[in-house]
């Protein structure tokens, strides 16, 4: 598909104008409008790198690469109320289907309309190399949360469900189509972005983070910047039950997925132990897991002793 069809054809999909967004798809720039101070973030993944073609449909790839995007402006307490605006960058190969791109943009489209964002503009280049798709989300809050300032006293928490990420990419790559291993790769293949916990957990947190690359790595990443070390209990960790199912077929140790995979997009938060129970009605699925200590190592505890996890996370540029 030539340059310029593309460009109707996203508009058509996506959209030109929006709320916030009068000027979008079609002009140099778009032109945006909203209150409040404003949260940008930027990400990229690339095939090969961070998902295996062969392993997702078009429309997964599309959903997956504007949802992790969408999941750093949850872990700061983004205002879902408020709107959500995005930018894409495509880098396409130069035979990619016209088909498959087709598939990619309703993969960006139903992730954005499922999550409140608005995609009000891009650019499109042909390459060489593998598909790699830049998504930046510019969001809105009045009180943003970040990584730093958890307290020594302050619980761990996290949202939703463990582990399912993980197995399910590993249950694709053994071809299983089973109940489990199916809700397993909706996990890994079409993440959902916590915006409405991030925003409910904003109220009381003193820190926040997303678990992109591993419970565990990003749980370091808090820690560091707040200046704090962390206690953190496995036998807590909410561990989906079709994650256990597909560990158990695997003859694998769901713990470790959970704490060291990544790719879960759940919301990891320090907050005061006075101020849970202010959750508890919004935020059902909040699990304590831990705490935050004076220090500054993270350590993993099991049947109350330390562990050493075999995986911690993923860390680009690392040899595997």
């Amino acid at each position: 598909m030539r340059e310029f069809e593309w460009i109707g054809k996203a508009a058509e999909l996506f959209g030109r104008e929006h709320d916030g967004a009068p000027v979008g798809i079609g002009d140099d720039c778009a032109l945006l409008t909203g209150p409040g101070p404003v949260l940008a973030s930027i990400d990229t993944v690339v095939a090969g790198v961070h998902f295996e073609p062969c392993l997702m449909t078009a429309p997964d790839i599309g959903w997956r690469a504007l949802a992790v995007a969408l999941s750093d402006l949850a872990a700061c307490g983004a205002d879902p109320a408020r709107p959500i605006h995005v930018l894409l960058s495509l880098q396409l190969p130069d035979d990619f289907p016209d088909t498959e791109l087709l598939g990619l943009a309703a993969g960006l489209r139903d992730c954005a309309r499922e999550h409140g964002g608005r995609i009000v503009g891009g650019d499109t280049v042909g390459t060489p190399g593998p598909l790699a798709i830049t998504v930046t989300v510019l969001g809105s809050a009045d009180r943003p949360v970040w990584r730093r300032g958890a307290r020594p006293g302050d619980l761990l928490v996290v949202t939703g469900e463990l582990g399912a990420a993980g197995l399910g990419l590993a249950a694709l790559r053994a071809g299983w189509d089973d109940d489990d291993a199916r809700r397993c790769a909706l996990a890994y293949r079409r993440p959902r972005a916590r915006l409405a916990a991030g925003f409910a957990l904003a109220r009381v947190a003193t820190a926040l983070i997303d678990i992109s690359d591993g419970l565990l790595q990003d749980l370091g990443h808090v820690g560091a910047a707040s200046g704090v070390g962390a206690n953190v209990d496995l036998d807590r960790l909410p561990v989906a039950a079709a994650a256990r199912e597909v560990a158990r077929r695997l003859g694998a140790d769901p713990l470790e997925y959970a704490a060291g995979f990544g790719d879960e997009y759940q919301l990891l938060a320090a907050v005061p132990p006075s101020r849970l129970a202010e959750l508890a009605g919004e935020l059902p699925d909040l699990t304590p897991i831990g705490e935050f200590v004076a220090g500054s190592a993270v350590v993993a505890r099991q049947n109350g002793r330390p562990v050493e996890p075999r995986r911690r996370g993923y860390e680009h540029g690392r040899k595997k």
